[in-house]
């Protein structure tokens, strides 16, 4: 059946690609971005909104865990807000981050409450260490894959070499559906992207593996399985922190890959060094 939900995903992008196209509603791209990134104004965005749809569908009808659906359709619906908000507004910026913050916590105590599990670490914890850690754990996890959605199939890649490998540690392959509509999405993101999969894309990819890695109590794995997203992350933060402290920039540019797009790297080099370090470091690390 992933199949059938690769090629209803990747049969519905077109039309969605074609319909967006029609009636001329795009991405805008954000000033502070590269300049390298100007041509991209215009491009079909919030296909996330296909991928995920599927993914929904497909997982509801194989009974895959509440709690994996329920992380697409609530972090999905604040993606599509934001795309849609920056759709109308006519300029990159969406939500404000306090208004998706509050959501995304929000959103994340519900999906927390379907867990059964009680530790973290191996270590059992109190109900409130617990909720306060996933939480912060849901929350970062598809605010990285959000800041990573920076170059053409780099979110979308990164994230097939964390969920795959997390899987098979798993044993347990309900992830299938979302990566098959993730790699039919991909088939059309890959550069020269004709479609971005937007916020409804990337923060429900990432409040997903992190909600994963939570029913399976994989708390470590998930952390070297998503090792970019990490860098990305930590990326941004050295550099608004030094910014702000002592008026220099550490990168020519953050989050990283725009660093390395700055030094001359295309967007498909980026792309492939990123999924294989990636990659690389999830299998070494859970014992492959």
């Amino acid at each position: 059946m992933h199949i059938l939900s690769f090629s209803i995903s990747a049969f519905l992008t077109y039309l969605y690609i074609k319909f967006m196209r029609k009636v001329k509603l795009g991405q805008y791209i954000r000033e502070e971005g590269p300049d390298l990134h100007n041509y991209k104004t215009g491009t079909p965005t919030a296909g996330g909104i296909i991928f995920v749809s599927i993914a929904v569908i497909f997982g509801i009808i194989y009974n895959i865990p509440f709690s994996l659906i329920l992380s697409l359709i609530l972090f999905g619906f604040i993606g599509f807000l934001d795309d849609i908000s920056s759709i109308l507004k006519k300029q990159a910026l969406g939500l404000r981050a306090y208004q998706k913050l509050f959501l995304q916590i929000i959103f994340s105590i519900l999906i927390i409450s379907y867990s059964t599990n009680s530790t973290i670490f191996g270590l059992n914890v109190s109900k409130i260490t617990y909720y306060a850690f996933w939480i912060f754990t849901i929350t970062g996890a598809s605010n990285a894959v959000n800041l990573t959605d920076g170059i053409d199939g780099l979110a979308g890649w990164v994230w097939i070499t964390s969920i795959i490998p997390l899987s098979i540690y798993a044993k347990d392959f309900s992830t299938v559906f979302l990566i098959s509509t993730v790699l039919a999405f991909l088939l059309f993101n890959t550069r020269p992207a004709k479609i971005f999969m937007g916020d409804t894309g990337s923060l429900s990819l990432g409040a997903f593996i992190a909600t994963f890695a939570m029913l399976h109590g994989l708390e470590k794995e998930l952390i070297f399985s998503s090792s970019i997203f990490i860098i990305e992350t930590i990326s941004v933060i050295l550099q608004v922190t030094s910014f702000k402290i002592f008026k220099k920039r550490i990168f020519k540019m953050s989050p990283i890959h725009h660093h390395f797009e700055l030094l001359g790297w295309k967007e498909e080099k980026i792309v492939g060094v990123f999924s294989a370090i990636n990659l690389i470091i999830a299998l070494t690390v859970l014992g492959w």
